[in-house]
């Protein structure tokens, strides 16, 4: 499956991602860059399925993961949440 027309961000994500941005200018613009990436290569690998019906995936990138779901009728990646993962101490 090769990549989609558009990627949209749902609007817990541009918050999440604004956060982030206003304390880690390059970690946010490292996010955005893989997202595009993976919108264009789904065959990259670096998505995994979480719910194929509803066509959920998680992607894991560096220190942050997002839930994604595809739209395949609209040629689209909608990402619905960006989280930092959290390490053990």
């Amino acid at each position: 499956m090769k990549g989609y027309h558009e990627i949209q961000l749902a609007s817990p994500a541009v918050r999440e991602l604004r956060s982030l941005h206003a304390c880690d200018p390059t970690a946010a613009a490292f996010v955005l860059d893989w997202l595009e990436y993976v919108s264009t290569d789904l065959e990259s690998g670096a998505l995994r399925t979480l719910d194929k019906e509803a066509g959920l995936l998680k992607a894991e990138m560096g220190d942050f993961d997002a839930l994604c779901w595809i739209r395949p009728e609209e040629m689209s990646l909608v990402v619905l949440t960006v989280s930092r993962r959290r390490h053990p101490a």
